[in-house]
C-alpha cells in the first residue's frame, strides 16, 4: 500500500506539473483546495454517491479516487475535498492516451476543460467561470475537422459563433450582441441552434 501511494503521489505530481494549453487564453482565476494524499480506487463499496457528493465510510469524502484497466494502466484520477470535486480531474483511453481534463473548484466547473477522441485528435475545449461558460467553446467531429465555435460571457452566447457541416463546409456563421444575432444563421429561426450545447451541457460538459 505504502509503495502504491508513493506511485501515485509521484504520477499526480506530473499531472499537475506538465499540464499545458498553449492554445489557451484562459487563466485559472482561482486555487484548488489541497487534497489530502489519499487513494481509494473506485471499485471500493464504501463509496457512496448521493446528488453531487461522494461518501466513503459513511462521512464526506477527502482524496483522490482512482481507477484502472485490467493492464494495470490509470483510467480515470478524480481529486475530492469534503465530498465534491475539487482540482484537477483526469481520464484516459486504453494505452495511455487522455480522454478528457478537467477542473473544478468545490464542486463546479472552473478553468479550462478539454477531450479527445480516441486517436488523439481534439473533441471539445471549453472555459468556465463558476461553473458557467466564459470565453471560448469548441467541437471537433472524429475527423478533426471542427464543428462549431462559439463565444461566452457569463453563461450567455455573445460575440462571434460558427457552425461546420461535417465536410467543413460552413453552415452557420453570425455575431450576438446584447443577445440579438446578426449574420448567416443557415438554419430556421424557430429553432434553437444551441440547443445541441444545452444538451451537451446536461450530460455532463
Amino acid at each position: 500500500m505504502e509503495k502504491r501511494l508513493f506511485l501515485f503521489t509521484g504520477f499526480l505530481f506530473c499531472l499537475v506539473s506538465c499540464t499545458t494549453n498553449n492554445e489557451a487564453l484562459y487563466t485559472e482565476p482561482k486555487i484548488a483546495k489541497t487534497v489530502p494524499l489519499i487513494f481509494v480506487r473506485a471499485a471500493d463499496t464504501l463509496f457512496q454517491s448521493k446528488q453531487d457528493t461522494v461518501y466513503y465510510r459513511g462521512k464526506f469524502y477527502s482524496g483522490y479516487r482512482y481507477a484502472l484497466y485490467a493492464n494495470g494502466d490509470t483510467a480515470a484520477l478524480q481529486a475530492y475535498f469534503n465530498g465534491v470535486e475539487e482540482g484537477i480531474q483526469k481520464k484516459w483511453y486504453p494505452g495511455k492516451q487522455p480522454a478528457e481534463e478537467r477542473f473544478y473548484i468545490n464542486g463546479k466547473k472552473e478553468g479550462i476543460h478539454r477531450s479527445w477522441w480516441p486517436g488523439g485528435k481534439p473533441k471539445m475545449y471549453f472555459e468556465v467561470y463558476g461553473d458557467a461558460y466564459s470565453g471560448l467553446f469548441r467541437e471537433w467531429n472524429t475527423s478533426g475537422l471542427m464543428n462549431k465555435e462559439f463565444h461566452y460571457v457569463n453563461g450567455k452566447e455573445e460575440g462571434s459563433e460558427k457552425l461546420w457541416w461535417d465536410n467543413g463546409s460552413i453552415r452557420a456563421n453570425y455575431v450576438i450582441r446584447d443577445g440579438k444575432k446578426y449574420g448567416l444563421l443557415g438554419m430556421m429561426i424557430c429553432t434553437n441552434p444551441f440547443d445541441s450545447i444545452n444538451k451537451t451541457k446536461s450530460n455532463g460538459y
